[in-house]
């Protein structure tokens, strides 16, 4: 999100210091800066969505494990 946030200013900036040479690159910068800013979120916003539900805790040891774990490859607790 940053980094599209700097293309963003980067681009207003090249077209205002020089603007007869600086339209042409200002403009694309000006407009790939929100796009790349829309698929970072885009892309945190799946990767948290993909994340929910994949672990869970193993109640004896604490330790994360996959959801569909019947047993715990850490201390053999099973699942009933």
């Amino acid at each position: 999100m940053l980094i599209g946030l700097l293309l963003l200013l980067a681009g207003i900036i090249v077209f205002v210091v020089n603007p007869i040479v600086g339209i042409i690159p200002g403009a694309v910068l000006v407009l790939v800066g929100p796009f790349v800013m829309v698929m970072s979120g885009l892309a945190k916003g799946a990767d948290a969505l993909l994340s929910i539900g994949s672990t869970k805790t193993c109640p004896e040891c604490r330790s994360k494990i996959p959801s569909d774990a019947v047993v715990c490859r850490y201390c053999n607790f099973r699942y009933k």
